[in-house]
C-alpha cells in the first residue's frame, strides 16, 4: 500500500507522543510511604537493655563457719516402781550393733541390736539400774556455702549446702541404791557414744537484704527456705528428711564488694526413732560468721542509671 505525506506526518506524531508519555512515567518522583506501610524492622544488635531487662542482677558467693547445736531426739520418762514393762516393748538400739560402743560394764547387746540393762535385784524386779534412756546429737562445728542470685534490688534466692558433726550419745539415769535407799540420787551417764556422727543439709532459701533498717553500719539479713537433710552414723543406717527453716543475719561492709556476718538459722524436721516407730520432730540450730562477695553482672552504664533513679526516688 503507498503512504501519502499526509499519513506518514500522522504516524510519525503518533509516535512521538507515545514515546513521550512513557518517558514521562519513568521519570515520575516515587510517592512517600504511607504510614500504613510497615517497614522494615530496626536491628536490636545495638539496643541498650534496662534495668528490668536482665533476670539476674547479681551474685552473692558466701562462705561461713560456726557452732552446730545438735539436738534430742529421744527422751524416755523414769520408770515408776508400779510400772509395769512388757519383755521387747521398751528396746534401746545400740549404735554399734557388735557393743563395742558400751562405754560401761554390766552392760551388752541382744542380737536383734538393742542393749539389755539388769534390774536393780530380784525384790524390785520394775526399778533398773539404768532409767530413762535419752538419745541426742551433741554440739559441733559446721561449715558451708551459699549461692546467692539477686532477681531484684534487696531480694535473692540462695543455694545452699553445709556440713556438720557431733557425738550421737545415748545416756541413762544411773541409780546406785534405787528404791532400797536414799543415800545415792540416781545420775545421768553416757552409756554409749558413736563419734563418727555427721549432718548433710542442702536446700535453697528466699533472703531478704533490709537495707532501709540499717543500723550502726549493720545491715539485717531475714530469711525463709526448705530442703533435705541426711543424718548419717558410722554403723546404723542413714535417717532422711525434709526440713523448714528461718534465719537472721546481720552484715558490715568490709570493702567494695565484701561483707561480713553473722547468722543464726533454725532447722526443723521429723526425726525417725527406730525405738518409737514413728518420728519426733528435732531442731538443728546453726551460730555462723562467714564473708560474702558480690559480683555484679550489670553493665556499668545501667548499674548507675538505676542507681541513680533510686536516689532520686529517696
Amino acid at each position: 500500500m503507498k503512504m501519502t505525506p499526509n499519513r506518514l506526518r500522522l504516524l510519525a506524531l503518533a509516535l512521538i507522543l507515545v514515546a513521550g508519555g512513557a518517558l514521562a512515567q519513568d521519570s515520575a518522583p516515587t510517592p512517600p510511604p504511607s504510614a500504613d506501610d510497615s517497614g522494615p524492622e530496626p536491628s536490636s544488635q545495638g539496643a541498650v537493655l534496662d534495668y528490668k531487662d536482665y533476670a539476674v542482677k547479681a551474685y552473692r558467693l558466701e562462705i561461713f563457719g560456726g557452732s552446730f547445736s545438735g539436738g534430742t531426739y529421744y527422751d524416755s520418762q523414769p520408770i515408776q516402781d508400779r510400772t509395769v514393762i512388757t519383755p521387747g516393748s521398751d528396746p534401746l538400739f545400740a549404735y554399734n550393733p557388735d557393743g563395742s560402743g558400751l562405754l560401761v560394764s554390766g552392760l551388752w547387746v541382744d542380737k536383734n541390736g538393742s542393749i539389755v540393762y539388769p534390774h536393780l535385784d530380784d525384790d524390785f524386779p520394775n526399778r533398773l539400774y539404768y532409767n530413762a534412756p535419752r538419745k541426742e546429737i551433741k554440739s559441733g562445728p559446721v561449715y558451708g556455702g551459699r549461692i546467692g542470685i539477686y532477681i531484684a534490688d534487696r531480694f535473692h534466692l540462695d543455694l545452699l549446702g553445709l556440713y556438720a558433726s557431733g557425738d550421737a550419745v545415748t545416756t541413762m539415769l544411773y541409780d546406785q541404791d534405787g528404791e532400797a535407799g536414799d543415800e545415792y540420787q540416781p545420775t545421768r551417764i553416757t552409756i554409749e557414744k558413736d563419734t563418727g556422727f555427721k549432718v548433710f543439709m542442702g536446700g535453697i532459701d528466699a533472703m531478704y537484704d533490709a537495707v532501709p533498717a540499717t543500723f550502726f553500719g549493720l545491715t539485717p539479713h531475714i530469711g525463709f527456705g526448705l530442703g533435705a537433710l541426711i543424718n548419717r552414723y558410722t554403723y546404723l543406717e542413714d535417717k532422711t528428711a525434709l526440713y523448714l527453716k528461718g534465719n537472721f543475719g546481720l552484715s558490715t561492709r568490709a570493702g567494695d564488694n565484701l561483707d561480713l556476718f553473722a547468722r543464726a538459722e533454725v532447722a526443723t524436721f521429723a526425726f525417725d526413732v527406730d525405738e518409737l516407730g514413728y518420728s519426733n520432730m528435732v531442731g538443728y540450730t546453726n551460730f555462723t560468721l562467714g564473708a560474702s562477695w558480690f559480683i555484679d553482672v550489670l553493665p556499668p552504664a545501667v548499674r548507675a542509671k538505676h542507681d541513680a533513679a533510686l536516689q532520686r526516688k529517696k
